[in-house]
């Protein structure tokens, strides 16, 4: 169940009661090829794929592991899958945006909520709103910082780990607040350092279009892009503040850690910065 929280003392209260379970659970885990659990978007039991998701050295990354055999979707897209779909369910006829559609995740999305609009990032040339061949598909453009859709068009919106690769952030943040009705909400997947307070800036972009990194550049892989998406920051708690600034009337992270159901850390080594709980970053308008 997702227990939300706007304070990193309640947080920390949390998440220090699941560790004796956490290690114990995923030393278990780790070492499996698979195992069997619950599927929120199969609404049924299945087998989860473990190491799938990449490696921290010999730690497999259950982030983005964990993947169920029936629908595809990983921990990180269950988890917001659900989220998802259960704020909608709280509004007749949602109108709803995810910052995606080439994805399983957007296809599971789809068979629930036939009304569900979707997008995919292409590049600044492109213009937001208009439909373009993409990979062999006719896509709709939307950029996080300058959406096509109208101001309080939307109940919801959703996107899965983009805000780290977007510089203007809280430009982005309040893009979306823009366009989203009173009481409307923004539910996202996002890397969070839960011990840290203040974002870390990565690299910035120099004005003469190169980039300034300020240590070894990270990028992310990318299913649409093999050369993988370049990180600009490491986000703390003081992103539910930008959030708050940005016009959202409140900002809470939530966490659901539910080993049955497939929803686990990232299970990185150091636990002091980079075990990362299975969270999602809301904002309400």
């Amino acid at each position: 169940m997702l227990t939300w929280f706007d304070n990193i003392a309640d947080f920390t209260r949390e998440i220090a009661a699941l560790e004796p379970r956490r290690q114990a659970g995923e030393a278990f885990i780790a070492e499996k090829d698979t195992v069997s659990g619950y599927c929120v978007a199969c609404a049924g039991m299945t087998t989860f794929a473990v190491r799938v998701g990449g490696f921290y050295g010999v730690n497999p990354n259950l982030r983005e592991g964990l993947t169920c055999r029936g629908c595809g979707l990983s921990n990180r897209n269950r988890l917001i899958f659900s989220a998802l779909q259960q704020r909608a369910a709280a509004t007749p006829r949602p109108d709803v945006a995810m910052l995606e559609c080439l994805t399983p995740l957007f296809v599971a999305l789809r068979r629930k909520l036939p009304q569900l609009l979707g997008s995919e990032y292409i590049s600044d040339a492109h213009q937001s709103g208009q439909v373009y061949s993409y990979h062999g598909h006719a896509v709709r453009h939307e950029s996080i910082t300058r959406l096509s859709y109208a101001d309080a068009s939307l109940d919801l919106i959703g996107h899965c780990d983009v805000l780290e690769h977007v510089y203007e952030y809280r430009a982005a943040l309040r893009e979306m607040r823009r366009v989203l009705r009173s009481q409307g909400e923004m539910i996202c997947t996002v890397p969070f350092f839960m011990h840290r307070q203040e974002e870390a800036v990565l690299a910035r972009p120099r004005e003469d279009g190169s980039i300034e990194f300020f240590g070894p550049p990270e990028y992310h892989g990318d299913g649409l892009r093999p050369e993988g998406i370049l990180t600009w920051h490491h986000f703390g708690w003081k992103l539910l503040d930008d959030a708050r600034e940005a016009g959202f009337s409140d900002a809470q992270i939530g966490v659901d850690y539910d080993l049955f159901c497939g929803f686990a850390t990232n299970n990185h080594p150091r636990s002091e910065y980079g075990l990362m709980y299975p969270l999602l970053l809301r904002a309400i308008a």
